[in-house]
């Protein structure tokens, strides 16, 4: 595995009426506390960093992800920063999503991997 230094722009507007600068940094610590309970779980996940702008409501996210591939490492990335927000309380309907096309799947067990 080959550890990809990633980073992304993050842009944020309030739905339910004008927020404050202390309502913004509220939510950024929350979300930066959920990166680190990531990291916690994860150890593919290296050193979780934001930085942003209380008064434009930015964030720029970067984070070390450990993969076989950039592909990889690029939807890993992605999956911990979208967790991490949602854990934060901030929805992000305009991201890819994928639903269920099977309407009940059949669970079965399998054989314990032997390594």
């Amino acid at each position: 595995m080959i550890t990809h230094h990633l980073a992304v722009d993050l842009a944020f507007e309030s739905r339910n009426g004008v927020t404050t600068d202390d309502d913004f940094d509220t939510f950024t610590d929350r979300f930066i506390d959920e990166l680190d309970n990531l990291q916690e779980c994860d150890p593919g996940i290296i050193d979780p960093d934001v930085v942003g702008s209380l008064t434009q409501r930015s964030l720029s996210v970067t984070m070390g992800v450990r993969a076989h591939s950039l592909e990889d490492a690029i939807r890993l990335f992605s999956v911990n920063v979208r967790a991490a927000l949602h854990a934060a309380e901030c929805g992000t309907p305009t991201w890819p999503h994928f639903v269920p096309t099977t309407q009940s799947p059949e669970v079965r067990p399998v054989d314990a991997a032997i390594g």
